[in-house]
Parts: C-alpha cells; sequence; structure tokens
C-alpha cells in the first residue's frame, strides 16, 4: 500500500477509534463492537509506550486483540448471562398469570377477550361463560391468555 509508506498512526487514532466503536456499540446491538472498542484502546496504550511501531504491525495486533476480546466476552457472557430483577421483562402476558379479569363478551368455541388496561387481550379456555363472567390467568401462548373460570 504505498499511499501509506512512511505513515505511522498515533495514539490518538486508536484512541478516536475506539470511541467510533463504542459508538458502533451503543447504536447497534450485539455486544461485538465493545471488545473492538477495548481492543482499540489497548493497541493505542501500545502505541503510547511504542510510537515507532509501524501500521502494519499495530493492525496485527488490533486484529488478534480484536479476535481475543470478542472470543473471550463472548465466552464470558455466556457463562455469567446478565439477568434482570424483572423476570417477565419482554414477556408481557405472563405478568397476568394468576390475576383475575372480567370478560367483555361472552366465551364462543373457548375463546374471548378481557380487558386489562388500556388493551383488549384474547383469552382460551375449556369453558362456556358469558360477558362480565371472571377469569383466571393460567398461562400464556404467545399472545393469547390461557384462562380458567373463578
Amino acid at each position: 500500500m504505498e499511499f501509506l509508506d512512511g505513515y505511522t498512526l498515533n495514539h490518538w487514532t486508536w484512541f478516536v477509534i475506539a470511541l467510533v466503536l463504542l459508538g458502533f456499540e451503543m447504536m447497534m446491538p450485539g455486544v461485538v463492537f465493545l471488545w473492538m472498542a477495548i481492543a482499540g484502546g489497548i493497541v493505542g496504550g501500545i502505541v503510547l509506550v511504542l510510537p515507532d511501531l509501524g501500521w502494519e504491525n499495530q493492525f496485527i495486533i488490533f486484529s488478534i486483540l480484536s479476535l481475543i476480546s470478542v472470543f473471550a466476552g463472548r465466552t464470558f457472557l455466556k457463562r455469567n448471562p446478565i439477568e434482570s430483577e424483572d423476570t417477565t421483562l419482554n414477556k408481557r402476558g405472563h405478568q397476568y398469570i394468576g390475576k383475575t379479569y372480567k370478560l367483555i363478551r361472552d366465551m364462543e368455541n373457548g375463546k374471548s377477550k378481557v380487558r386489562i388496561g388500556d388493551s383488549n387481550w384474547s383469552v382460551e379456555g375449556d369453558f362456556e361463560a358469558s360477558e362480565n363472567d371472571k377469569v383466571r390467568v393460567t398461562g400464556v401462548n404467545v399472545t393469547i391468555l390461557i384462562v380458567e373460570k373463578v
């Protein structure tokens, strides 16, 4: 690459690359750019200590450190998953299990609806019931609440 002959990347370049990669991490899911940003920051530190290191060697070090950090990060997250205090987070229907609601229309062929907050939810059950009868949520099938008569 003739256009880069004699050019060396300084430590500030690597710190900026690390910040740009952190920005990518904030915009895109996957927790990959974080580990590459860490590798960029380490290369910036190495270049700060060894300013005469050629750009070729810098890219080789960055590539190796990126592979190592991505692999180590993914292994760490698999062994130590991030757990939420709310086990029903992003499982909206699961938070209704065990609660009682009134039907807003008669059960027909085992299907009806209940009103929860400002939403109407489809419900299914193996019984006949009429409007305003109370039902208890016992399970969830994707977006349909499984209910039993109270």
